[in-house]
């Protein structure tokens, strides 16, 4: 079984300053439009030590797939890293499961292969997340695992 047997593609991502600007602009240039929320995981990993951090997430959708931007805001994320190392720019693709059976089963294939887990989050009942480095395209890939997502906090476009 292969990590995305049982996944499909749900989006790309790109990690930016200030993610209402951002919206705004693709939303004129691109003509989307843009549901934005506020995620604060109730437990959080990065690099293997659990660290508390927030972000804000826009998700427009495109075609059979979806265009996402993230704004860190608390605490010490992949995302935060990215903006120091790299500045604003693509930063992930993701594959979404549809259960946690499914998505921890691709996880502990890719951690047998000896890939890094950079990142975790859990959403309690609404799913979880988690990022793998793939050095292969030296970039990230995201499994992801969504029961539910409420309604978007704001909307763009």
């Amino acid at each position: 079984m292969g990590v995305a047997d049982s996944g499909s593609l749900h989006h790309t991502s790109y990690v930016v300053n200030d993610i209402e600007r951002a919206a705004r602009t693709l939303a004129d240039s691109l003509s989307i439009q843009w549901g934005l929320w506020t995620i604060e995981p109730e437990r959080c990993t990065v690099h293997g030590s659990e660290l508390p951090f927030s972000f804000r997430v826009a998700i427009a959708e495109v075609g059979d797939s979806n265009l996402e931007l993230i704004q860190p805001l608390e605490g010490r994320s992949v995302y935060v890293e990215h903006l120091e190392e790299k500045g604003e720019g693509f930063h992930h693709t993701c594959l979404i499961y549809p259960s946690r059976e499914a998505l921890r089963a691709a996880k502990d294939e890719l951690a047998a292969q000896g890939r890094e887990m950079t990142q975790s989050g859990d959403l309690g009942d609404a799913g979880e997340f988690c990022y793998f480095h793939i050095a292969e395209v030296d970039s990230a890939l995201e499994l992801l695992f969504l029961s539910q997502l409420p309604p978007p906090e704001t909307a763009i476009g």
